[in-house]
């Protein structure tokens, strides 16, 4: 079996993102194992302004890379250099972000396997102070020249790795290489050992900083499987590598079933807003019927887009929906000129006023009265019921409480506990932060599973 090369790579850049930053030097070193065998380094000119606290750092001035290489120029011997070899890197996500980034624009599509010098000192090198490169060096007694230069930190990184490699009395480079180990593609603040204990089955994750506040909450499937995804791939876009840095643990609640982690979501996302999941506005309804009284004393029934601080009787996804909700309410109570006349909003109330007394339209107490039992069947179609499921394990199952039109708990309880009531089981901690989606997810599934619903209030939905 042929024996695997390592491209030990260090690069300067005008900034900590690949999708808003340039490289400005490179240095490549190929080890086989046991010696350099071949090398790399040049500037490169960024095409952009270098920021001054980065020529401060690095003393790479603007002067200096102005006769440099772009990348483009360069990209041919750097992609044929890389090859098949297996990229080494100090914080490896960093330079493998940018020198993709950068070999893509230039065209060249390129991927590699992948060690970090930080993760393999942690594994080899266990309990130092720190495993920052200049740090982890002086603990070693590696000597730096030229720190923050690319040669100078790409050849400190070379020795530290010759280290490594020969440290390595229980084979973790190895099986890394054999394995392609998924945990070379988290982020370095996150332990393998957080990782590790995640599990397969579907749920709910949580990422949290380093101070232990929840960040981002996201459901899975597959639990495991979905969070490494988060770290897969090359969006070097600013926010998601603010965010994956941000990253320090990773906590999960297992669910049972794919719905109870929707719910348990979007429950979690409402109950405390963590900053990186978007809100869930894109969910909410976009429509609501409204009801006012008019200058004449009629009261109306319109359907408008819902705004902040307006509570519908009714809520919608589409005009369609709301159409034929208004269509049936006109057929049921004999509503039809008087709701009709709301969707031309463009008439004045003069024009309007003029047409109902063309129609002749009954006193406005026997009017009213008509809108006021259209708008009480809305208010007395409530349903309740409960959804009763799998649970986390064999010996429990999970339930969902839909408690007048909206989830109101959700729950685990033991597979031969007794009740007579669903609210004998529902405790406060089981109550939730429900909002349309929420309610919707579980009105489809009731329509579409009867078998696992027992109503409580209102009659079984219709399967659509």
């Amino acid at each position: 079996m042929k024996k695997p090369r390592y491209a030990i790579v260090d690069i300067e850049t005008t900034g900590g993102y690949a999708s808003a930053s340039k490289i400005t030097e490179i240095a490549i070193y190929i080890f086989d194992g046991k010696k350099v065998v071949d090398e790399y380094t040049s500037l490169v000119n960024p095409q952009q302004p270098i920021p001054f606290h980065i020529q401060a750092l690095t003393g790479i001035s603007d002067e200096m890379v102005e006769s440099a290489p772009i990348f483009e120029d360069i990209a041919e011997d750097i992609y044929h250099l890389l090859g098949s070899c297996i990229f080494v890197a100090h914080n490896v996500h960093f330079d493998y972000s940018f020198v993709q980034t950068e070999l893509k624009a230039a065209g060249y599509e390129w991927k590699a396997q992948r060690l970090c010098t930080v993760r393999l000192s942690r594994k080899i090198f266990k309990g130092l102070p720190s495993y920052s490169l200049g740090k982890l060096c002086q603990s070693l007694g590696i000597i730096i020249e030229d720190r923050h230069r690319a040669a100078g930190d790409a050849k400190a990184t070379v020795t530290l790795f010759q280290k490594l490699y020969e440290a390595d009395s229980e084979h973790f480079i190895k099986l890394i290489e054999q394995t392609n180990a998924k945990e070379q593609r988290l982020p370095t603040n996150i332990p393998v050992e957080v990782f590790n204990r995640l599990p397969n089955s579907t749920g709910i994750y949580l990422f949290k900083n380093n101070k232990g506040k929840i960040i981002y909450v996201g459901k899975a499937v597959n639990i495991k499987k979905r969070v490494i995804s988060h770290f897969t791939g090359n969006n070097s876009g600013q926010r998601r590598q603010h965010f994956i840095n941000e990253i320090s643990d990773i906590d999960f609640q297992e669910s049972g079933t794919e719905l109870m982690a929707f719910l348990m979501e979007c429950h979690m996302i409402k109950k405390i807003w963590p900053i990186y999941n978007r809100a869930l506005k894109k969910y909410d309804p976009k429509y609501g019927l409204i009801s006012y009284e008019d200058q004449n004393g009629y009261l109306r029934l319109s359907v408008c887009q819902i705004r902040k601080h307006i509570t519908p009787l009714f809520a919608f996804n589409t005009v369609h929906e709301s159409t034929q909700f208004l269509l049936q309410l006109i057929n049921t109570y004999s509503l039809e000129f008087r709701l009709c006349s709301f969707f031309n909003s463009e008439k004045s109330n003069t024009e309007r006023s003029e047409a109902l007394l063309k129609k002749e339209l009954p006193l406005v107490t026997a009017y009213n009265d008509k809108v006021l039992e259209a708008i009480e069947s809305i208010q007395n179609s409530k349903r309740s019921f409960v959804i009763i499921d799998r649970g986390r394990h064999a010996d429990e199952k999970s339930y969902i409480y839909y408690k007048e039109n909206r989830v109101f708990a959700l729950g685990f309880v033991a597979n031969d506990l007794e009740f007579h009531t669903i609210d004998d089981v529902v405790e406060n901690d089981s109550l939730v932060h429900s909002n349309f989606y929420m309610n919707n997810l579980a009105m489809n599934f009731a329509r579409l599973n009867p078998s696992r619903v027992q109503y409580l209030v209102g009659e079984p939905l219709e399967e659509a």
